[in-house]
């Protein structure tokens, strides 16, 4: 009896969530060697050619107010450099706009390929709220949430279901090897369980991954579980002025200048690969900067330093080990999702176990399909 009104469950979840998760399945395989696209798009703006060997970068205020001349409808927020001297700067106005930058000559070469880029762009926001604009994306996003929701209840369910009540070689190749002479409803049951049977584990962690970034109390639920506190959010720069004086009559500290904060930043992380720094603000007393040791998106491998932006003397420096665990957990699943938290290895095998999530939607829904027709055949 629980096996049958689990086996219920597990069908009508999968007929009514079906559509969401086969259109977050696609886009999910569009997206799977996202960074690689994107870098091989803008190779020629990323690769830049120092002009004689041993050359000195730029200094980067004087940098900044080069690109500042060029792009004047908006004020930088971040810069990203990297260790290589072949590769360029990147200067980012916020989440919507960046550039490539010469670090030798300050010329501004573009925001990159933007056909790449827009595409790349549109296929993400259709994996995460239908492609939806404005205030119609809240309730895009609930929708791909509930999807996420239903196909982590459906992995549970189908591997209970998929479990053989009797263990033997025969059943055991029928459920985990795919088939490829059978045809109809013999070759979509197996193709159901065949691929269920090598991709659950890791579509799991997808959608298990995919619900914590969907709903704030499944994140609040790894802090809890863990039994630690949220980070609270911090932002790039601390307030200058005094609370006390509302009228801001205290001068605004100097800041110091960019170059001492990057110094800063290689001198606690000498086997550094990327720095990205964000620009204080105006009278801020600190800002941040998110230090890699290699250039990719394995959380173990990344810090984020804070300094003060009068002197740049470090203020605190925390490595991801150093995160409390319901810190890290989040982070983990954040790029477990989308499989870089394993490195291109990860990223093939989310990419490959993606596919089989829009086989089995396929079949999952032709085996619906048909138990309908055999059931109206019957009246």
């Amino acid at each position: 009896m629980f096996r049958k009104c689990l086996f219920w469950l597990h069908l009508s979840s999968g007929v009514v969530a079906g559509a969401v998760i086969l259109m977050m399945s696609v886009t999910g395989v569009l997206l799977t060697f996202q960074p690689q696209i994107v870098d091989w798009a803008n190779r020629e703006y990323d690769t830049v050619h120092p002009p004689y060997p041993g050359a000195e970068r730029m200094e980067l205020d004087a940098l900044l107010m080069a690109v500042r001349s060029v792009e004047t409808d908006a004020e930088p927020t971040s810069v990203t450099l990297r260790s290589d001297p072949g590769r360029a700067y990147v200067v980012r106005f916020g989440r919507s706009k960046s550039v490539y930058v010469d670090p030798f000559t300050a010329e501004v070469r573009g925001p990159g390929n933007e056909a790449v880029r827009d595409f790349l762009r549109e296929v993400m926001y259709w994996h995460r709220w239908f492609g939806a604009e404005g205030e119609n994306r809240s309730a895009a996003r609930a929708v791909t949430g509930a999807g996420n929701l239903a196909f982590c209840l459906l992995t549970i369910t189908g591997f209970y279901i998929w479990w053989p009540r009797r263990w033997t070689l025969k059943s055991f190749k029928a459920i985990t090897f795919p088939n490829f002479r059978i045809k109809g409803r013999s070759r979509d049951f197996n193709w159901h369980s065949s691929v269920g049977f090598w991709c659950l584990p890791v579509l799991f962690l997808v959608s298990l991954s995919g619900v914590v970034i969907s709903y704030k109390w499944a994140g609040d639920l790894v802090y809890t579980l863990t039994g630690t506190e949220p980070v609270p959010r911090s932002s790039s720069s601390g307030s200058g002025t005094d609370p006390s004086n509302p009228k801001d009559e205290q001068p605004k500290p100097q800041i110091a200048p960019l170059d001492s904060f990057i110094e800063a930043a290689r001198a606690q992380v000498p086997g550094w690969a990327y720095i990205t720094l964000n620009l204080p603000k105006d009278g801020s007393k600190t800002t941040t900067l998110s230090i890699s040791e290699m250039d990719n998106r394995i959380p173990l491998t990344r810090s984020t330093l804070t300094v003060s932006t009068h002197d740049a003397r470090v203020v605190d420096w925390v490595p991801f080990t150093g995160e409390n665990l319901g810190r890290q957990i989040r982070t983990w699943l954040r790029w477990i999702h989308t499989g870089e938290a394993g490195g291109w290895p990860g990223q093939l095998i989310a990419g490959l176990a993606t596919f089989g999530a829009v086989i089995m939607v396929w079949t999952g829904l032709s085996l619906s399909w048909r138990r309908l027709q055999r059931y109206r055949n019957a009246l």
